[in-house]
């Protein structure tokens, strides 16, 4: 009999050890990347991104040191609350990107992530979330629609 290989098992050494510091140093290698790809811009070009997508230099490279999943947990409470990230995307864009932008540098994202996987409908978000007054007034805009 061939042993089934660690992998397939769903070995807890790799569940719980090996993927977790393989996600870490992938999204770390990406921020790096992001951090590399600004730098290599001259003060011009750099002006002209952060101008294309509506924020100062100076907060596009602090937005470079987080990784392009850090505002994933503002579509989960998007959808929690029965609104469309799609359609704010439409509708709102400049208001989701300003969200998404607080989103990112969040420092509760381990708390929103733990109340969102438990019971997303507890209004206990809305005390350290820095969205909770923008996504309350969506809610309500689209209730009156």
């Amino acid at each position: 009999m061939k042993p089934i290989p660690a992998k397939s098992r769903g070995s807890p050494f790799l569940e719980h050890v090996i993927a977790p510091i393989a996600d870490w140093w992938r999204k770390h290698a990406a921020i790096r990347q992001n951090q590399s790809s600004l730098d290599s811009l001259g003060p011009t070009e750099l002006a002209r991104v952060a101008m294309d997508v509506g924020i100062p230099p100076s907060e596009l490279r602090a937005l470079a040191a987080y990784c392009s999943d850090a505002a994933d947990l503002l579509e989960r409470r998007i959808e929690s609350l029965g609104l469309s990230a799609t359609e704010l995307a439409h509708n709102a864009m400049e208001q989701l990107r300003d969200m998404e932008r607080l989103c990112t540098t969040c420092k509760s994202k381990g708390r929103c992530a733990r109340d969102l996987a438990s019971d997303p409908s507890d209004p206990l978000w809305q005390q350290y979330c820095p969205n909770h007054e923008a996504l309350i007034a969506l809610k309500q805009e689209a209730t009156h629609r």
